[in-house]
This record gives structure tokens, sequence and C-alpha cells, in this order.
């Protein structure tokens, strides 16, 4: 199969971080690459690593987060008493990390400059009522950690923008 994108169509899939990190190596390269933004052919075991084969292109970041924090919340939660819990450092951080995929250097178009100035209105929205939930403390050989219900997280996402 032949899969001829430019580095904005990378953007836009919200991939650009997952290539810069697995392909390029260097945010220094990938803002050189993402600046002439050259069309290339990329080969499908790149394209499948990067993930660009499972999503399509859109506007709605707002939507892509949300699926992204449930994508999270399925691989990351853990059982506990019969509660899916997830610790609060790695969600943190997850979220935090969104907006790498789409990185200061890039000349966005109106409507992802929208899409991106509503996206970040929202996370702050997100961490605040995320800051509200109720933490349950766990022990473990390793430590002690903070704990989110998975579940509470999921009722907190509006699938309605």
């Amino acid at each position: 199969m032949k899969i001829l994108l430019t580095p904005e169509d990378i953007v836009k899939r919200c991939s650009w971080d997952n290539y810069v990190y697995y392909i390029i190596g260097s945010d220094k390269e990938g803002e050189k690459i993402l600046k002439e933004n050259t069309e290339f052919e990329i080969s499908e075991r790149d394209a499948l690593i990067i993930g660009i084969l499972k999503v399509l292109e859109t506007d709605n970041l707002i939507h892509r987060f949300n699926t992204y924090v449930v994508d999270l919340l399925t691989n990351k939660s853990i059982n506990n008493q019969n509660q899916a819990l997830i610790k609060k450092k790695t969600l943190s951080i997850a979220i935090d990390r969104f907006l790498d995929k789409f990185p200061e250097y890039w000349d966005a178009d109106a409507s992802y400059k929208k899409g991106i100035k509503d996206l970040k209105k929202y996370m702050i929205e997100i961490k605040s009522d995320i800051d509200k939930l109720e933490i349950t403390q766990i022990t473990d050989q390793f430590g002690s950690y903070e704990c989110l219900n998975s579940n509470s997280i999921k009722k907190l996402l509006s699938f309605n923008y």
C-alpha cells in the first residue's frame, strides 16, 4: 500500500507527537519538517506505529480528546475492590500531553485554531472537575497512590460538542 501525506495531515489526525517520538526522534527536526510541509510517502509499518491508519481527520478536537481519555481509562485502570481506578498522576500527565499533538510551531488554519482554543478551555474545565472528585488511596508493595474512579471521570466527559 502506498501512503502519501503531508506533515500537516499527521497533525490534523492527532498523531504528531507519536510521529516525532517514534519516527523522527527530535522535535527540532519535526519543526523543520512541519514548516516545509512537503508531501511524502510513509511506510505501512510507520503509519501503524503512529496510529495514523485508525483515525479520521476532524477539527472537533474535544471529541478526539474525550476518545483519548476513554481509551486511557480503558487501558490504564486497575481493578480494586470491584472498582475501576486510575492513578491521578497518570491521568494528569496524559491530559497535559494531549496538547503535544498540536505543536506551537504549527500554523493551523482557522477551524483548527478555533478547535485548539475550545479544547484548551474544555481541558481547564475537565481538570477543575477532576480535582473535585473523591480520591481513593491505594497502597501496594511499591508505595501509596492517589487514585480516581474511572467511571466518575467518564461521566465528566461531554460528548455533545
